[in-house]
């Protein structure tokens, strides 16, 4: 069962409450740049703040709570690799590589608006051998299309059916599966999935790498019910549910 949220504790809300009004009361005497430049959990990044994401960022309040339980599982399991799926600009990625705490990062991100910020944010913070899929991750290799979040809403951007004319065009973006992608048996691993609905079928093509390995995983998940199907899913396949924080289910398998 899906028990309650972990929230945010009370001090760390008003300490977001006070920098949000400072960041109001600042645009009295110097208007918004378009990009600021923030450092988030040693890594440093360039965000818009009329983007959701950089807005949450330059609050220092975005994933605090999943962020840092990320980085203890890395310390604790020494990972083989750090495998982000919906890297977006790659948040996770670097804040993982700057810290070398997994020996291989593989970042997956289908959106072709955000693979130039995703490499930017990769070099600016001196990360070496990051692998990069330009694809979605899903149940079978096939084609399909993205259908874009609003302006400022990137990362809200999910995988649905290709159109004739988005294949036509262009468009259309190659769908691959983790298990013919990654080749990994008895490694410690750590996961970061965030595909907005389509976790189900991320996990439908990865049965053979969870099985096969152990590690932390975490999973944004939004519906009740697909968390739950989802907790039984990984559950067949050796990983228990750990953890439930704001919209992430957190996942666990002991050394194997």
């Amino acid at each position: 069962m899906i028990t309650r949220r972990r929230r945010p504790p009370l001090h760390w809300k008003t300490a977001v409450s006070i920098r949000k009004r400072w960041h109001r009361l600042r645009r009295l005497w110097r208007a918004d740049r378009p990009l600021e430049d923030v450092e988030y959990f040693g890594a440093e990044f360039r965000v818009a703040p009329d983007d959701v994401i950089g807005n949450e960022l330059i609050l220092r309040r975005f994933e605090w709570l999943q962020i840092p339980a990320m980085l203890q599982a890395c310390h604790e399991l020494q990972p083989k690799a750090f495998i982000d799926i919906g890297a977006n600009f790659g948040l996770y990625t670097c804040i993982i590589g700057r810290q070398r705490l997994a020996q291989r990062l593989i970042a997956f991100e289908p959106n072709r608006a955000v693979i130039g910020r995703l490499q930017e944010h990769i070099e600016r913070n001196g990360v070496r051998g990051v692998e990069i899929h330009e694809t979605a991750v899903g149940a079978t290799p096939h084609k399909a299309a993205l259908l874009l979040g609003a302006p400022g809403f990137d990362a809200l951007t999910s995988v649905v059916a290709a159109t004739a004319q988005a294949e036509k065009s262009g468009e259309a973006i190659d769908v691959v599966t983790l298990d013919e992608t990654l080749s990994f048996t008895g490694e410690p691993l750590v996961f970061k999935i965030d595909v907005e609905g389509y976790e189900l079928e991320v996990l439908a093509g990865a049965t053979a790498i969870f099985a096969r390995n152990y590690g932390y995983a975490q999973i944004e998940c939004f519906d009740e019910a697909r968390a739950k199907t989802l907790v039984a899913a990984m559950a067949k396949l050796g990983w228990q549910w750990a953890d439930h924080i704001v919209d992430d289910l957190v996942f666990r398998r002991g050394k194997i």
